[in-house]
Formats: C-alpha cells, sequence, structure tokens
C-alpha cells in the first residue's frame, strides 16, 4: 500500500464522520503538504472498488465515504447535512421476505432530522 493510500485510510478511519471527498483531500494535505486532489480522489475510487470504503450518495449533497463496513444505513440530515449512522437489525432479511428471493446489498439512506437538529428544534 502507498503512503498516500494510508494517508487516505487513516483520515478515514476517525470514527463517526462521513467525510466528503474534498474534506478527505485537506485534511491529508494537512498530513502530507504534496499530496494532489486527483490522487486522493483516484485512492477513493481504488478503495471503495476493492471494498475498503462504502460511498454514501445524498442527493443534492456531495458523496461521503465511511470506513465502518458492518451492516448499516444512514440518517442524512436536510437541515444540516450531516450523517449519522443507524443500526436496522434484520434489514436484509425483511427484504428478502418480502420480495422471495435472495439480496445481496441493502443501502439506505433515511432523510430526517440528526440529533442535534431535533434539540435544536425541540428547543434544548
Amino acid at each position: 500500500m502507498t503512503k498516500q493510500r494510508e494517508l487516505v485510510a487513516s483520515v478515514l478511519a476517525q470514527p463517526h464522520r462521513h467525510m466528503t471527498a474534498d474534506e478527505i483531500y485537506e485534511e491529508a494535505r494537512a498530513r502530507m503538504p504534496g499530496i494532489a486532489r486527483a490522487t486522493v480522489y483516484r485512492n477513493l475510487g481504488l478503495m471503495e472498488e476493492s471494498g475498503e470504503v462504502r460511498r454514501i450518495r445524498c442527493p443534492g449533497k456531495p458523496d461521503r465515504f465511511d470506513h465502518l463496513l458492518t451492516p448499516h444505513e444512514h440518517i442524512c440530515c436536510p437541515c444540516c447535512g450531516e450523517l449519522e449512522d443507524v443500526q436496522l437489525p434484520d434489514l436484509k432479511a425483511y427484504v428478502e421476505a418480502a420480495l422471495g428471493c435472495p439480496v445481496e446489498k441493502v443501502c439506505i439512506n433515511i432523510e430526517a432530522l440528526c440529533s442535534h437538529c431535533a434539540q435544536k428544534r425541540r428547543g434544548e
């Protein structure tokens, strides 16, 4: 693994962060000033292809990347744009039973206020 790819992986390994490619690039550049944006983007693509990271698509917002590969879904906050992980146990089995056929994987983004924006809205 190249130094650049190791760097991108370490930036992504931060807990509870779902960073955009540009955010990953900015943090990588702070650690390795000579790294090119194209290098970060290329490595993210390779890491996605090899199953090392998961690309999260939220309509109208930049794609984000997740290093956590265990089955989980995401809440996309329409207010602030942040993502939160959410566990939906047995979702794959439920979808398979509903469709009557095997399912390779389930990727669902739920649009709902994140806990922070929900607290603000309630005035807490």
